[in-house]
């Protein structure tokens, strides 16, 4: 792992051993914004002002009195899994980049696959990827193991991970898994931390089951609990989406109730990188967050844009045959990645971690047996961009997925 010199990363990596800080959330207000206005590139600007959009579909920030473009950049989005799928890829990457939200930020993406959460927050420590949506719980595992990471704010607020079982398996109760066989994304994948977590919730122990790889794809790991191969798969609730979608039955064994509240998918910088142009970031998640909110919108518009940005998700099968697949496994998604309440136009401050988040998230790593010491949310989170990230005309965004078919 790259580990970093700056003074405030040494004094972060000191913090390893120390308690977390307990203290009030600050909360994201969103700034001042004419975000709702088209301005004029070089137009006078209000200095209460922060960001709006520009004649030509630019956003514009107000600086030294001016409204201005962003100079052009280039990010790596690192989505956590091993193969590329109607979910986070969709959402917060292919929905933007077709709709050219990225464009008006002047950002340049592209997104890669990765091992899982894991792989993906490693990957982003080294500077391999510029950031990535890797479950908190592995985010933290990576950083108390000296890794060059800063959480900026979340992505899946509501916990995703289920396991299940064939409804005509024996296994009806958790302790029916001891000596059995589950199986999991990959050792790499936020999966492997959740089955254990799972395990430790219900008063079992790690070693009580056998974990076996199966990758990132629902069809193999159905058929390798079809074949009793495995008796269990610890997946994420879109991919068992997909089975059901297709006339699978499953069988969920209930999740402990100290996991329900648990965080998954954070965004993680390099905190290096972040810190030297942390406003490129800002522009990454603006763009992200619109396209959340588009996709919650009209979840058609978005998986068809999504599996034309990523063709390979749909194996050269026409879209028209796949759509009402994809649908069922980004609607899933959005329901773990958007807030229980209100709706796309209301949700005003998209990707805040609190205190209390933060230690329901330690609590989880710990019972997983992925870190040992507490992480500080004072040291390895930070938020200054999430209230500028959250500036922008959800109006305009909301009507645009209406005026699409649906």
């Amino acid at each position: 792992m790259k580990f970093s010199t700056s003074q405030r990363v040494k004094k972060s990596q000191a913090a390893f051993l120390a308690t977390v800080v307990m203290g009030s959330l600050l909360a994201v207000s969103v700034p001042a914004s004419n975000a709702a206005v088209t301005v004029t590139t070089g137009q006078a600007c209000n200095s209460k002002a922060t960001v709006a959009t520009a004649k030509n579909g630019k956003t514009v920030a107000c600086k030294s009195g001016k409204w201005t473009e962003y100079k052009k950049a280039k990010l790596v989005f690192g989505a956590a899994s091993a193969a590329l799928a109607p979910k986070e890829e969709f959402a917060v990457y292919a929905v933007p980049k077709r709709l050219g939200y990225f464009a008006a930020e002047n950002l340049d993406v592209s997104v890669v696959p990765t091992g899982g959460s894991i792989d993906a927050a490693n990957l982003v420590s080294i500077g391999r990827i510029d950031i990535a949506g890797a479950d908190l719980g592995s985010s933290l595992t990576a950083i108390e193991k000296g890794g060059n990471l800063k959480v900026i704010g979340g992505l899946v607020i509501n916990f995703p991970w289920k396991m299940a079982v064939d409804p005509t398996s024996a296994i009806k109760k958790p302790a029916d898994l001891v000596g059995k066989k589950v199986g999991i994304v990959s050792t790499g994948s936020g999966s492997f931390p959740f089955a254990k977590a799972w395990l430790t919730g219900h008063g079992l122990k790690t070693t009580d089951v056998e974990y076996i790889s199966l990758g990132g794809s629902i069809g193999p790991a159905q058929l390798a609990l079809n074949e009793k191969r495995v008796d269990a798969l610890a997946y994420y609730t879109s991919a068992y989406a997909l089975e059901e979608y297709a006339g699978t039955k499953y069988n969920y064994l209930p999740t402990p109730a100290a996991l329900l509240p648990v965080k998954s998918l954070s965004w993680v910088v390099n905190t290096d990188d972040f810190n030297k142009n942390y406003e490129v970031y800002e522009r990454f998640l603006r763009a992200a967050f619109k396209g959340l909110i588009y996709s919650s919108t009209n979840v058609k518009s978005a998986t068809t844009l999504g599996y034309t940005e990523l063709p390979v998700t749909r194996a050269g099968a026409p879209i028209a045959s796949v759509l009402g697949l994809g649908m069922a496994s980004l609607k899933t998604w959005l329901e773990s990645a958007t807030p229980l309440t209100g709706t796309p136009g209301t949700w005003k401050n998209l990707g805040v971690i609190s205190q209390p988040d933060w230690v329901v998230n330690q609590a989880y790593a710990a019972a997983a047996g992925s870190i040992v010491t507490a992480v500080s949310r004072a040291n390895f989170y930070d938020e200054r961009v999430l209230a500028r990230a959250n500036t922008f005309d959800r109006k305009a965004i909301i009507a645009a997925a209406n005026r699409a078919p649906k």
